[in-house]
């Protein structure tokens, strides 16, 4: 069985953080996250904040600027949960932006119709690996005289500090993104004065326990093992025997915070070993790992327009396109997953993402075409250790897999 996912991070750089763990003291902590927001931020319009997480940042940003309780956030309609929770935590509306299926980029009439006089802040994902074009947005912002902040946390590659008009933007390096450190957040702020403020408040939270982020890297040295094909296969075996739910089991290894526990966790600052091993992670990655996932994507693209040409691929049209992850359309998900199943390879729904609802004032903005999309989605294991004949007998699996119309999907697409 290919699992769903492999974790970007290989075993030396878990051992590396550990030995960080046993001779990194929090005495050395803040040099560290100095040296870190100095080589992130050179060469790049504004100032760099590391923190615990890309959603202690968007905390962090929405405690620094103040905004009036009511006042609305447009969001891209397709986003983790936590961001929705923390805007309603302040007090503030969450406006959905509803999106283009074909590029994941936010609908044009929807972006005007979700942003307004009470707009104070626009912040639009880059989903999939793909990356959007911010000029609509970047207009709609000054328009409306709203802040932007663009996260990037699915579209990470060496170099990017994000878009330079941008007012925020936001990296993670949680457990399934590039370059991973199992955590830790950085964010390109493009006022001097809003990064300082940042700072200050984070400076005030108590630091990120050691102890834990040990565990948290023994645990991932365990979970990269059992995500090898063997390891996933054995793992896959015995949750069979002992009736386990192994596609809970896995989302539960990786879940984030408690919600009842959220803004607490995430009020934290990053410790030594974690700031210790991003620092390490970052300054020592290579285009060569980002290229290889990017061509398997789009050989993966490639092979499905050969076998299965009715297969819808949300974001196809983006570009530039990692291909972070591969999604598909599927008619019936969960008919996908168990035939792909049986074929050996282990595709997911996922469960980390969520639609957002549109609020009472904005009731004509329901974002129709992602919700219909979400209902739909799969993603598809796709990663540098699948060759050429694992990709091949992945796209021949899908055959009988149908997927929503073109026309369904054509109408999912138009304005």
């Amino acid at each position: 069985m290919w699992s769903r996912k492999r974790f970007d991070i290989d075993y030396i750089d878990l051992i590396y953080g550990l030995g960080a763990a046993l001779t990194v003291g929090n005495a050395q902590r803040q040099g560290l996250q100095n040296d870190l927001e100095d080589w992130w931020g050179q060469d790049s319009t504004g100032e760099a904040v590391a923190c615990l997480s890309v959603r202690s940042g968007w905390d962090l940003l929405l405690q620094a600027l103040q905004l009036p309780p009511g006042s609305e956030v447009a969001m891209s309609a397709l986003t983790i949960p936590d961001m929705v929770t923390i805007v309603r935590h302040h007090g503030l509306v969450p406006v959905p932006i509803d999106l283009d299926p074909q590029t994941m980029a936010p609908d044009p009439a929807s972006l005007d119709q979700a942003t307004g006089p009470r707009t104070r802040v626009i912040i639009i994902a880059h989903l999939f690996g793909a990356r959007v074009d911010l000029a609509p947005i970047l207009a709609a912002r000054d328009r409306v005289g709203a802040i932007l902040v663009e996260d990037c946390a699915q579209a990470f590659t060496p170099g990017f500090r994000g878009h330079p008009e941008a007012d925020v933007s936001c990296f993670s390096f949680g457990s399934i993104k590039f370059a991973t450190a199992l955590g830790g957040g950085l964010l390109r702020v493009r006022d001097s004065q809003l990064a300082d403020c940042l700072r200050q408040i984070q400076s005030t939270y108590p630091v990120q326990d050691s102890g834990n982020y040990t565990r948290r890297l023994l645990k991932y040295l365990g979970l990269k093992t059992l995500s090898s094909r063997p390891g996933f296969t054995a793992l896959i075996w015995g949750c069979r025997r002992l009736g386990m739910d192994y596609d809970r089991l896995l989302n539960q290894s990786v879940k984030g915070f408690p919600q009842d526990e959220l803004i607490w966790r995430l009020r934290h600052q990053p410790c030594a070993p974690l700031l210790g091993l991003l620092r390490h992670r970052l300054q020592g990655y290579s285009e060569k790992r980002l290229a290889e996932q990017t061509h398997r994507g789009q050989r993966l693209i490639q092979l499905l327009q050969e076998y299965c040409p009715e297969i819808q691929v949300p974001g196809v049209a983006a570009s530039p396109n990692l291909h972070w992850v591969v999604p598909i359309l599927a008619e019936d998900p969960e008919i996908a997953i168990a035939t792909l199943a049986n074929a050996g390879f282990d595709a997911t729904q996922g469960h980390s993402m969520t639609v957002v609802d549109p609020p009472e004032t904005h009731r004509e903005g329901e974002p129709r075409k992602t919700r219909e999309l979400f209902q739909h989605l799969l993603y598809l294991p796709c990663y540098p250790a699948m060759d050429e004949t694992a990709l091949v007998s992945l796209a021949q699996a899908l055959r009988p897999i149908s997927s929503p119309s073109v026309a369904q999907f054509s109408r999912m697409s138009s304005p």
